[in-house]
């Protein structure tokens, strides 16, 4: 098994939790080397602070880089709002991270939306998750469903691939019963030390109750110890 992250309940009972494998210091070295392939913008100095849009957004790098590797390494299309530049001063607002799978066929295809909380401490932000989700159907444009599926055909343009528009059209719909393809994956990185199982079976049932259906919601736990002082120490380059 490569080193790095496990998923040890495999997505049993709706929810993958993400653990260092073999340790924790081995998932903190593979975070250093995809921040050192991939971060657009370079390390803190060693007197900067890691602010906590920063927090956010390595925590929504860390997320991406998780399921790029390891979940959806399959999946052609994932735009990510903060996780292409996770050490930048500032967080762009959007949805965290949308994966769009093509398959051979329609019935293969779906479109993942995926909303990531950082905390170090408190495990209530997890209502925040659901409040992300909630904006799918609300009022603000910039947030729905609609928007994120019409980023999506944006990209397949830029590719060149306009024939695939209609399907993720296909993917949508009025309300969370009626939407055609789309996968849920509210997130949450926290420290080793809290148990975070109940939390987000919490957040689980509460999507399920705006109507979504039980094989589309699979909550994602993804936990280090001291978190708040590994985010500092990958922040600047520190193994």
């Amino acid at each position: 098994m490569t080193s790095g992250f496990h998923d040890i309940l495999g997505g049993t009972f709706g929810l993958s939790q993400w653990r260092g494998h073999p340790d924790d210091d081995a998932a903190h070295a593979m975070i250093l080397g995809w921040l050192q392939n991939y971060a657009t913008t370079g390390f803190l100095d060693a007197d900067e602070i890691l602010s906590p849009q920063r927090k956010g957004n390595l925590g929504e790098f860390i997320a991406y880089r998780i399921g790029r590797t390891f979940a959806f390494p399959y999946v052609p299309i994932a735009p990510a709002a903060n996780a292409g530049n996770p050490l930048a001063r500032n967080s762009v607002s959007g949805i965290d991270i949308v994966w769009l799978n093509i398959g051979d066929s329609v019935s293969d295809d779906w479109a993942g939306i995926q909303e990531v909380k950082t905390t170090g401490d408190r495990l209530s932000i997890t209502r925040d998750l659901i409040a992300d989700y909630n904006k799918l159907f609300g009022r603000h444009p910039y947030f729905t469903l609609h928007t994120r599926l019409d980023e999506l055909k944006h990209k397949l343009e830029q590719f060149g691939r306009d024939d695939l528009i209609w399907r993720v059209d296909a993917l949508g719909g009025p309300e969370p019963r009626l939407v055609g393809g789309v996968k849920l994956f509210p997130t949450l990185v926290h420290d080793l030390k809290e148990d975070s199982k109940d939390q987000m079976i919490l957040v689980r049932q509460a999507l399920l109750a705006k109507g979504w259906s039980t094989d589309v919601v699979t909550g994602w736990s993804i936990a280090l110890d001291n978190l708040d002082h590994r985010l500092e120490r990958m922040a600047k380059g520190q193994p």
